[in-house]
This record gives C-alpha cells, structure tokens and sequence, in this order.
C-alpha cells in the first residue's frame, strides 16, 4: 500500500509505503512531505475514511489547509491524483531494483528528471529552480570546464602574433588624451592597476588610469601623432582613378583646341605626373523629329 503526493503545480511526486490506511499513519507521512516542502493552501483527496476523520480535519485547521474532497464514486474529480497513481504502477513494471525502496526510488528519480508532457519541464525543475545531476550529465562535457578550454586555447593564440609590453613605476610613456589638446600627452607610470592598465601621472599632476593599448614608451620629447599602428606607405599609382590612366583615355580625334574651353590644370597629388583632363561632352545635338513642325 502507497500513499501517492502530488504537487499540482510542478507535477512532483511523492510517494510513501504504509502499511495501513489510517489517519495516524496519514497524518506522520503527511508531516514528513510538510517537512521538506511547508504545507500547502489546498489538498485534494478522495473520500477515504484516513482522509474523512475528525483527527484528519483538525490537522487541516491546524496548519491552515484548506481541504477539499472529490465527489462520491466519481475518482475523475480528482484527475491528477489517479492519473499519478498510473504512472506509479506503469513504472514499477520497468524498474529494476533488489529491494522495493530501491525499485521506488529509482522510479521517483528517473520521473522528477523527465520533461512533463504538460508544463514542458522536468517536476525537478520547477519544483527546485535547477535540474538535477544524472548520469546523461557524464556524457556531456561541463560548461564550464568547456568554456574555459577555449579562453586558454584563445589566449595561447593571442599571445603567439602580439607579445605583451609592460612598464615599470617611473617609466616615462605617452598616454592618450580624451581631453582638449593633443591626441598624445607625456605621462610617468605610477603603478599598474591590472594585468593590462596602469596609473599614470601627467604634467598637472593628475593621476589618471590608463588601458596598456593607449600607452606608448616615450624615449624623446616629440609627442606621436597617434597611439594607432603604424599605417601602411600610401602609394600613388593606387590613388588615380583607372578612367585617367593612359592607357584607358579616349583616342577618338578631338575638335581643335581653340573650341574646348580650357580648364584649369590641377595638379594631381602626390608625386603621380598623370594629369587629369576633363572631359567634355562634344556630340552634335539634334532635336526629335517630332519637333519638326513646331513654330519657333
């Protein structure tokens, strides 16, 4: 004999072997499921003489429940109670187990892990917040441990192309300036506020902190123009458009000089000696021959 709990909510379920039904032995098993989990608003039950008695209904009153019984030969009325006593004898078949507590507690756990067909969730899961550690979990490799495999895999990358500068207190560095003024300010280094910023000091007296990129080494006076890398030597060839190079000018003949307007030359920059020649439109112009008879 088993008296079958189920929380309406979650779908968790508790079960508890007795070998009577009276209300003394319903009432110590309820007590214990009341231990873990507090007592309800409400509990729903058949019409059982364990749940119908006078001690019955003064536990009730006692700890504030609210008690309601299904009707009279109708188990429907209380569905969710007989749909778990099923469930309890369909996995009792399938379990295999010495002992029945070990058969029972077997059954309970592989239930409170399984995904309810009506809420979506595991019982565990909205009963507790988390889910509960199984065996599939060995299969699975940690999160965390994953996680952090790939930063330390990232890292051992990084550190291979860039290696990591580092200064010491009363090293004299150009800093970046967010303020008004240069870009590039000379600062003294401090100390080192982390792994990669450090306290600086600059001209006023003001101690500012600074990430390691917007930090420069400064063995001269002469402030950078930029903390940025340096950029690539610009190559002239590359700045004329391929529609002014020799090769792709038009070298259909011309009009006379004397009826081009004659623009203005403009050097073309850098040291490129293509010149730019500005291109006029020199088709002969004929209106539709709509406009025949049109009077002017």
């Amino acid at each position: 004999m088993f008296l079958i709990i189920v929380d309406a909510h979650s779908k968790w379920m508790d079960i508890y072997p007795v070998k009577s039904s009276t209300s003394q032995v319903t009432i110590e098993k309820l007590r214990q499921s009341f231990s873990v989990f507090g007592p309800p608003k409400m509990l729903v039950s058949d019409n059982g003489t364990c749940f119908t008695s006078a001690e019955f209904e003064s536990f009730m009153k006692q700890n504030g429940i609210d008690h309601v019984r299904s009707a009279p030969f109708h188990p429907s009325s209380n569905g969710l109670a007989e749909r778990a006593v099923q469930t309890f004898k369909e996995g009792m078949k399938k379990v295999k187990g010495d002992t029945l507590q070990t058969r029972l507690s077997r059954f309970l756990f592989s239930y409170h892990i399984t995904l309810h067909a009506t809420t979506g969730l595991s019982p565990a899961e909205l009963m507790m917040s988390r889910k509960l550690r199984s065996v599939l979990d060995l299969l699975m490799p940690d999160v965390k441990t994953k996680v952090q495999h790939k930063q330390l895999k990232q890292k051992e990358n990084h550190d291979t192309k860039k290696r990591l500068r580092s200064f010491t207190p009363g090293d004299n560095v150009f800093i970046r300036n967010y303020s008004y003024g240069p870009k590039c300010i000379p600062a003294v280094i401090v100390r080192a506020s982390g792994p990669v910023s450090y306290i600086v000091t600059i001209g006023s007296g003001q101690t500012v902190k600074r990430h390691l990129d917007q930090v420069r080494a400064r063995v001269a006076d002469t402030v950078p123009s930029t903390l940025d890398r340096e950029v690539e030597p610009f190559h002239d060839t590359e700045a004329v458009p391929e529609r002014c190079l020799p090769s792709e000018l038009d070298t259909s003949p011309q009009p006379p000089s004397s009826q081009l307007p004659h623009a203005p030359e403009t050097p073309a920059p850098g040291n490129s000696s293509v010149a730019l020649v500005l291109r006029r439109s020199q088709r002969e112009r004929c209106p539709p021959e709509t406009l025949k008879d049109v009077v002017r």
